[in-house]
C-alpha cells in the first residue's frame, strides 16, 4: 500500500508563521509537521509515499529531496491550484493504478502515533474504505460526520448549521480505492460530493480514534500541537555533547539535542525541547510546553512558557515569552514582554486576515514571523501578530 500526503495548502490563517514555510513544515520539536506524518506511516509499514507540493514547494522538496532522511520513497506531484482539497489529490491521479487502495492524508494535522495504525486495523477488517473520525477539539469549527450502529458512515456536513452537531468530524486520515479519483471526476473535485457518492454507492467504514488530534488551522492550533507532541518526551535525555555550569535544574522529562550549552542557575521544567547549538543563559527559567529550536540564544534572566521558538532565535535577557510562536532568526531586545492574558479575563482575539478571531483562550501571547526585529523594553499585547521582517523600534530610546 502507498500513501498519498496533501501538502500543498497555503495556510492563510496561520500568518505570520506561513508567510515563510508550508505549513506542513512548521517546526515543532525539532521537526516539521510533514516528518511526523511521513514517519508515522513508515512505522507501520508505508514507504512509498506520494506528496502533493503547492505553497512554498522547494522548501518541502529540499528538505526531504526524495525521502532518504527519512528511510522512504518520496514521489512528488504538484497542485495546480491551492484552494481545493479535491484538486491536490486528483493532481496525483496519474501516480496511482487500478484496483489499488492507498492511505490518503492531510498535511496539516497533529496526532497521537498511533492514528495509522489504528486506520491499518480497521481497514484490515472490513477491507474497504476507511475513514478515520475523532471527537473535534472545538465545537461548530469543523465538518461533522454521522454513521449508524455498524460504524458505517452515513452523511458528511462540511459546515452544520442550527448548531446541531455530531460528535465525531473525519481526522484527515482515510483508506481509498483508486475509484475514488473516478468520482472526484464526476463531481468536478468537490470532496464533499465525492464523499457522499462513496457513502451511497460503496460504503466508508469509520475508524474512531479517539487519542490526541489538531488540524493546524490558526497560529494557537501550533501551540496545541507542541503540547500532543511533546507527550511522547517521557523522559530526560542529555547528550555527552551538551555542556552544563554549576547549579542547573531539570525537573520532569527533557529532551536535548547535541551541544547545548546552559549556564549556572538555569532551572528547566519538562516537558521540554531544546534543540542543537542552543544557549541558555544564567538564571533563565525554561517552563513546561517550551520547543526552543537549534541555534537559538536565550539570554540572561529570561523565562519562556508553553512557547515555539523557531531556530536561530535570539532572546535578550530578562524577557519574557508566553504562550506564543517566536519565528527563525528573530531578534528580541532585553526586557521584552509578550504579555498572555486579559486584564479582564476575557478570552483573546486575534487580527487575521481582516477579521477578529476569538481563540477561546484566556492565554495566549503573541506571533511573530522570521526575521523580525523586536527592540529593547517592548510591551507586546495578547494575540498581537508581527510580520515576516518587521522591525519594532527600542521603547523610550533617545
Amino acid at each position: 500500500m502507498r500513501a498519498l500526503i496533501l501538502a500543498g495548502g497555503k495556510g492563510r490563517n496561520l500568518v505570520p508563521i506561513t508567510e515563510t514555510r508550508p505549513k506542513s513544515m512548521i517546526n515543532i520539536c525539532g521537526k516539521p509537521v510533514l516528518e511526523y506524518i511521513i514517519l508515522g506511516l513508515k512505522d507501520i509499514g508505508i514507504n512509498d509515499q506520494i506528496i502533493v507540493l503547492g505553497h512554498q514547494k522547494e522548501k518541502i522538496k529540499s528538505y526531504f529531496g526524495r525521502g532518504d532522511r527519512c528511510g522512504v520513497s518520496i514521489t512528488y506531484a504538484e497542485q495546480k491550484e491551492t484552494t481545493s482539497i479535491g484538486g491536490a489529490v486528483m493532481s496525483a491521479q496519474k501516480l496511482f493504478s487500478q484496483n489499488e487502495y492507498f492511505f490518503l492524508v492531510y498535511g496539516d494535522i497533529v496526532f497521537s502515533p498511533n492514528i495509522f495504525l489504528n486506520t491499518l486495523i480497521s481497514f484490515n477488517s472490513i477491507k474497504g474504505p476507511t475513514a478515520t473520525i475523532c471527537l473535534p477539539p472545538a465545537p461548530g469549527l469543523y465538518g461533522n460526520i454521522y454513521m449508524d450502529k455498524e460504524v458505517q458512515i452515513t452523511k458528511i456536513i462540511e459546515k452544520p448549521v442550527n448548531r446541531k452537531f455530531g460528535n465525531y468530524i473525519l481526522a484527515g486520515v482515510f483508506i481509498l480505492p483508486t475509484d475514488f479519483f473516478k468520482l472526484l471526476s464526476k463531481v468536478k473535485s468537490n470532496m464533499e460530493k465525492a464523499f457522499d457518492l462513496l457513502v451511497k454507492d460503496v460504503g466508508l467504514h469509520a475508524s474512531i480514534f479517539e487519542e490526541d488530534w489538531i488540524d493546524l488551522g490558526y497560529p494557537w492550533n501550533v501551540i496545541d500541537a507542541n503540547k500532543i507532541l511533546m507527550k511522547s518526551i517521557v523522559k530526560t535525555t542529555i547528550p555527552t555533547t551538551a555542556r552544563f555550569e554549576d547549579n542547573v535544574r531539570i525537573n520532569g522529562p527533557v529532551f536535548i539535542e547535541d551541544n547545548v550549552t546552559i549556564k549556572a542557575g538555569v532551572t528547566i521544567n519538562g516537558p521540554c525541547y531544546i534543540g542543537a547549538d542552543s544557549f541558555v543563559g544564567n538564571n533563565s527559567l525554561i517552563r513546561e510546553y517550551t520547543s526552543l529550536g537549534a541555534r537559538s540564544l536565550v539570554g540572561y534572566g529570561v523565562e519562556i512558557k508553553n512557547s515555539i521558538i523557531f531556530d536561530k532565535a535570539k532572546i535578550g535577557r530578562l524577557s519574557f515569552i508566553g504562550d506564543s510562536i517566536i519565528g527563525d532568526s528573530v531578534d528580541i531586545g532585553s526586557g521584552v514582554m509578550t504579555v498572555n492574558t486579559d486584564i479582564e479575563k476575557k478570552t483573546i482575539k486575534t487580527h487575521i486576515n481582516g477579521k477578529y478571531i476569538d481563540s477561546k483562550l484566556e492565554k495566549l501571547g503573541a506571533f511573530i514571523g522570521d526575521d523580525a526585529v523586536i527592540g529593547a523594553s517592548n510591551t507586546i499585547l495578547p494575540g498581537t501578530i508581527i510580520p515576516h521582517k518587521a522591525k519594532i523600534p527600542h521603547k523610550g530610546s533617545i
